[in-house]
């Protein structure tokens, strides 16, 4: 079954690029995420009441691994927004192939995860795809796309973004080996991130004109596929090495470059395509694996 919440919360986090994308521009980082957050406690909190004990025990417990968690989620999404701002989606997304790479190493040193051979050479075929989608056309030298990554100020917080889903990663992988449920996990974190924000609506509610004015249905739509990322992704987490499950969760890549082609006019589809093809295939020799 890992395979397929890991599946799911590919499609959630495509959308949710997707919805981020259209919005980055008009409404900031910290209020959208508020406005996520409040969406998804508002739906979710009446059912939570009677997973109280288990949600004082996870904050007891495991206080720093909790705010890790939080923290993490928090400056990913803020990035991812701040990325979205400067490149295309279809470009931005395809870079987060990096996360299964630092997850493996991370996982590897916290978690003794040791995937099979085959499972570390689907995390490279990954990796290289998110080379082929930084090529340009045009490009002279074979390092062109790697000084792309390096000049690209969207392209260095898409990097900086991987760096912080795979700790989240790692973190919440923690939290499951300890036997807290995946929805008591999402939950508890989105309801800490919310607290953290708490002054958004107070200090920026000149903004709150920002998101009457803005697209509702992108708002309410990011809202809805971020909550699928989420938590398809954590009960992803919880059936398998962390590397697989962010690995697997990469197919967003080739959703979001056809969201962007399709709906935002984006260019150099075939380049990145072919480098979605390549990460599509890491991800398949990861499944059978």
């Amino acid at each position: 079954m890992w395979f397929i919440y890991a599946l799911l919360g590919a499609v959630g986090k495509s959308y949710s690029g997707f919805f981020r994308k259209k919005i980055a521009k008009s409404v900031s980082s910290a209020m959208y995420i508020w406005v996520a957050y409040s969406l998804i406690l508002i739906v979710f909190t009446p059912f939570m009441f009677s997973r109280f004990p288990e949600l004082k025990r996870a904050v007891l417990e495991l206080p720093i691994i909790v705010l890790g968690v939080v923290l993490s989620n928090l400056l990913a999404t803020k990035l991812n927004m701040e990325a979205l701002k400067r490149e295309e989606l279809s470009y931005t997304a395809p870079l987060n192939a990096m996360v299964p790479l630092f997850t493996l190493l991370i996982a590897g040193v916290f978690l003794n995860e040791s995937p099979p051979r085959f499972g570390v050479i689907g995390v490279l075929a990954i990796v290289a795809g998110a080379y082929i989608v930084s090529i340009k056309p045009g490009r002279i030298h074979w390092y062109d796309p790697i000084k792309r990554l390096a000049t690209s100020a969207g392209a260095q917080l898409s990097i900086a973004v991987t760096l912080f889903y795979a700790i989240n990663t790692v973190l919440i992988k923690v939290m499951t080996n300890d036997g807290f449920g995946s929805l008591t996990i999402f939950y508890l974190t989105t309801l800490i991130g919310w607290l953290f924000l708490i002054y958004v609506p107070i200090l920026k509610h000149k903004e709150l004109k920002a998101i009457e004015r803005s697209d509702k249905l992108a708002i309410l739509g990011g809202g809805i596929s971020s909550f699928a990322s989420g938590y398809f992704h954590i009960l992803a987490t919880a059936s398998t090495f962390t590397s697989y499950a962010t690995s697997v969760r990469r197919l967003d890549a080739l959703i979001s470059i056809l969201l962007g082609w399709r709906y935002l006019k984006e260019t150099n589809i075939r380049i990145k395509l072919i480098g979605a093809g390549v990460m599509t295939s890491g991800t398949i020799l990861l499944a059978v694996s």
